[in-house]
């Protein structure tokens, strides 16, 4: 099996191109709802439970993604993206894997994910992750938008 041409790893949640990577996130976001369509937890360095970045060879990033805690030792994954000229080739399966992985070692039941119903991308990859559709939780209870999916570990 071929080595994919791109790795992920952890790094600092306040590293410039980690900073850099979620404002685009929040740009691509808010411009496919038309607002600020923001309405989780806040995500800090504080917050974030772990945090991962994707980089090709050359080191360019390529994605990033984080974990934070959602109650009862379930961590939600937070702000995955991947850059418009680096998706479909398997960057965000491996940004999401790698969450996995650290939630497993902090030992967590689950990890649940929250997406805006205009984001049938990112529903794609969290189904083929093994996640299941659930009911909104948390800040999301109340969202008509919010569409929530859970993996058990």
């Amino acid at each position: 099996m071929q080595r994919p041409p791109f790795s992920v790893v952890a790094e600092p949640f306040d590293a410039d191109d980690s900073v850099r990577l979620r404002a685009a996130a929040r740009i691509e976001v808010d411009r496919t709802y038309g607002r600020p369509a923001d309405r989780g937890r806040p995500l800090t360095g504080a917050t974030a439970a772990a945090h991962v970045i994707a980089r090709d060879r050359t080191g360019l990033a390529l994605g990033t993604a984080s974990l934070s805690a959602a109650g009862d030792g379930v961590f939600e994954v937070r702000r995955l993206f991947v850059r418009p000229d680096s998706r479909g080739q398997g960057v965000g399966d491996l940004l999401l894997l790698e969450l996995l992985a650290q939630a497993e070692e902090l030992q967590a039941p689950a990890v649940v994910a929250e997406i805006g119903a205009l984001q049938p991308h990112a529903a794609a990859l969290l189904t083929r992750n093994g996640f299941v559709r659930i009911m909104p939780f948390g800040p999301y209870r109340e969202d008509s938008e919010s569409v929530c999916f859970s993996r058990a570990l």
